[in-house]
């Protein structure tokens, strides 16, 4: 780390145009390219989904497994009693538009855009809810492999032209989920670096400290979102990759920043000179990015144990990014702060620092009063903060998987619209479509076919009347029906089990036959199983690996198994905040999630991932500086309190930040991206200022010289990769502190840059 932090002083011009360089470059290969090639791929292997997918697909009937979307008619003149005029031209167009529609099912027609033709008999299911209604169905499906939102928008764009007082067009299903809304993180980006920079003006209080994290940051987002972009075109990588990215390097950017320059404005007062300085922050709070930002990316790469392939890119994607981030904080930051000299400080500071007035080593203001608190009062600290923290993770232990339907979006979108009315003419249920398909020679048996339909119409909570049969081949058909309970609703989810256990199972033992259940429910059933069951593992590998991060860095036991308790404590207590709010349904309408339901299955592995990334950023900063004092000393009562006193302000203005970021996705429309939001918003609050702030250093007050326990024999295998840098230990004075000589002459000002 020291010979990396002298070469980018030394050839500061050279660091900071090589990052000009690589971010031009990067923006340059990517256009190209053609731009990003972003790709939402979905496979859960092992699961009925992924039969039915396989099946499909080996018949040529791939297309039948491809994105839907359902275009809701009202019919302002009363009940139809024909297909709108103006309908058919529309959705013939849709099939030559160069947008990948497969398939088209109307009450009155049916196209297969492959075929080049439409029939004139319609969707016998859509056709029963068209008589004597004023509301008619549409339903849209893409070509497999092709779930892009242009596309998407595209056909969105050329129906929604047929709206007029006379016929009224909306649209539901997941291929218009968000359609018409916001997209984005633009503006939780945009009050991100607002937060960043009020905040880091606040602390830093001079234009040189507050404009350096961001620079940090903003070069490191650019290049790294470049690559990915790059990245694309070689592995699938979904389409929220970006912001993601953008969510992650805002965040552990300008945190990482913030930690080396508060260090460096530290050494500054107390007397180093610049390069010195600047070395010596590269080499202890550098070190301390370095693992923090590892362990990171080890939170993000977990996602790939998953085995869901539409983690995969996105976790190798953004941990890239957070990759720059770190490289930028070790060779781009230091040039800067070589280049803008003193101008790091305060005009009050600059002058004292000039005219040889240091500060000593003695802590002041709150945080070191508040450290000194809690050192004096850990036991009833340690009780009262590891409470409320176990009260906050109970709601965990009543998580519900899911997904939430569009009647979760907000009142005013043509989502929401459409599927209320659904909801109100023909039931919620009708908002999703469920599917028998049976595989083999039951499926051109007519009276097989109408065993089956038989044994489903009879099952509560199935609508009797929307059970219909379709063969596709010989040896595939479709037994439809819609289900009395939302798409969302538990009840739903206990029937698609209660179907595949016990109702179908019956139908075709002992035949050549299989009966699969498929269908939005089913797909989301699926998924929400693969990852309760992969979760286990998925958590495993990251908090061993993380473990062992530590466990090299502080030379401990104990420190690493507290960071993991710890994390974990902190997930709990995000996931019961969000489980009491979202699922509980306490506050979920007043923040615009509609009414209480299941948590989205991929919430929680991406929070985990994410939060555990964080949490781990806020230790490692809190520990690296005890570690460091206890070296020096191996006085684990002043290690604690001079660490805390010194972190404590950097951790609880860098949550400050990200916590606005997150905070910002509640405004953003649809409830999947406001239960992201708050889950990481508290996560984060929780995490900076309960933990971090009051229980893990009461529990290490508690702990005493037992946090730095390390076996010899331990000691003696693994390799000395420590956050600390090898340096002689200070001499000792008297009172029991390192001693310390400021130097005579102030330190040298190599600005050249007037701020």
């Amino acid at each position: 780390m020291k010979t990396i932090a002298e070469f980018a002083i030394r050839r500061r011009w050279l660091v900071i145009v090589g990052w000009i360089t690589v971010i031009v470059a990067a923006q340059i290969i990517a256009a190209a390219m053609g731009g990003a090639a972003y790709k939402d791929t979905f496979s859960l292997p092992h699961t009925e989904t992924a039969s039915v997918a396989d099946l499909l697909e080996n018949a040529g009937l791939d297309n039948q497994s491809g994105a839907t979307g359902t275009v809701v008619l009202k019919n302002a003149g009363g009940a139809f009693t024909g297909a709108p005029a103006q309908l058919a031209p529309a959705l013939a167009k849709l099939c030559t538009s160069g947008d990948h529609v497969a398939l088209i099912s109307t009450p009155w027609q049916s196209i297969d855009c492959a075929k080049g033709g439409a029939t004139a008999a319609g969707n016998r299911q859509l056709l029963n809810t068209a008589r004597g209604s004023t509301t008619a169905l549409v339903s849209i499906t893409w070509e497999n492999n092709h779930f892009e939102p242009e596309n998407f928008k595209h056909v969105y764009d050329a129906l929604k032209r047929l709206d007029s007082k006379a016929l009224q067009v909306e649209f539901t299903g997941n291929a218009f989920q968000g359609i018409g809304q916001s997209q984005g993180s633009g503006g939780s980006v945009f009050i991100g670096f607002a937060a960043a920079l009020i905040i880091l003006a606040i602390v830093f209080r001079t234009v040189a400290a507050t404009v350096l994290p961001l620079a940090s940051a903003v070069a490191a987002l650019v290049s790294g979102l470049g690559f990915i972009e790059i990245l694309s075109h070689v592995i699938n990588a979904s389409n929220i990759t970006p912001y993601l990215a953008e969510l992650m390097v805002i965040g552990v950017g300008v945190d990482y920043a913030l930690f080396i320059v508060t260090r460096h404005r530290r050494n500054l007062r107390r007397g180093m000179p610049l390069g010195e300085s600047i070395v010596s922050a590269i080499n202890t709070s550098g070190r301390a990015v370095l693992f923090a930002g590892s362990t990171v990316c080890v939170a993000l790469l977990g996602m790939i144990a998953l085995g869901v392939s539409f983690f995969n890119g996105m976790a190798v994607a953004t941990a890239l990014a957070v990759g720059f981030t770190m490289i930028a904080s070790l060779t781009l930051l230091p040039a800067l702060l070589s280049l803008f000299g003193l101008k790091v400080l305060t005009r009050k500071h600059r002058a004292a620092v000039r005219a040889g007035e240091f500060i000593g080593e003695s802590q002041i203001g709150f945080w070191a009063r508040w450290s000194q608190f809690v050192g004096k009062n850990r036991a009833v600290i340690a009780v009262i903060s590891g409470a409320v923290m176990i009260v906050l993770a109970l709601p965990f232990f009543s998580l519900q998987l899911g997904s939430s339907d569009q009647g979760s979006d907000p009142k005013s979108s043509t989502t929401r619209t459409g599927y209320d009315l659904i909801a109100s003419d023909f039931g919620v249920g009708y908002n999703s479509a469920l599917e028998a398909v049976v595989s083999g020679p039951g499926a051109a048996d007519q009276a097989y076919l109408q065993r089956v339909s038989r044994a489903l119409s009879t099952q509560p909570g199935i609508d009797p009347g929307s059970v219909s049969s379709k063969p596709l081949t010989r040896d595939i058909a479709f037994v439809s029906f819609k289900t009395t309970t939302s798409p969302q609703s538990e009840k739903t989810y206990s029937l698609v089990r209660h179907l595949r256990s016990d109702v179908l199972p019956p139908l075709y033992k002992g035949t050549e036959n299989r009966i699969y259940t498929y269908g939005e429910t089913a797909v989301n059933v699926d998924f929400a199983k693969v990852l309760a069951r992969k979760l286990p593992l998925f958590i495993g590998v990251v908090v061993g690996l993380s473990f062992l991060l530590l466990l090299l860095a502080f030379r401990s036991l104990v420190v690493p198994l507290t960071a993991a308790v710890m994390n974990l404590l902190a997930a709990a207590g995000s996931f019961g905040l969000t489980v009491a709010i979202f699922q509980y349904g306490w506050a979920s309408e007043a923040l615009g999630g509609g009414p209480g339901g299941p948590i989205d299955a991929w919430a929680p592995v991406m929070l985990f991932a994410i939060l555990f990334g964080l949490s781990m950023d806020y230790q490692v900063f809190l520990v690296s500086r005890m570690h460091e004092e206890w070296i020096h000393t191996r006085d684990n009562r002043r290690a604690i309190t001079i660490g805390q006193a010194e972190t404590g302000g950097i951790i609880t203005a860098a949550a400050i930040i990200m916590i606005a970021v997150f905070l910002g996705f509640l405004v953003s429309p649809g409830r999947p991206i406001k239960i992201f939001g708050l889950g990481l918003a508290s996560a984060v609050f929780l995490d900076a200022f309960i933990l971090r702030t009051m229980l893990v250093p009461s529990l290490m007050h508690l702990l005493g010289k037992n946090n730095w326990f390390f076996p010899r024999w331990l000691d003696r295998i693994t390799p000395h990769v420590s956050v600390e840098p090898p340096e002689e230990r200070p001499a000792r004075v008297s009172d029991g502190t390192a001693a310390h000589t400021p130097p005579q002459t102030p330190p040298h000002d190599s600005s050249n840059v007037n701020v």
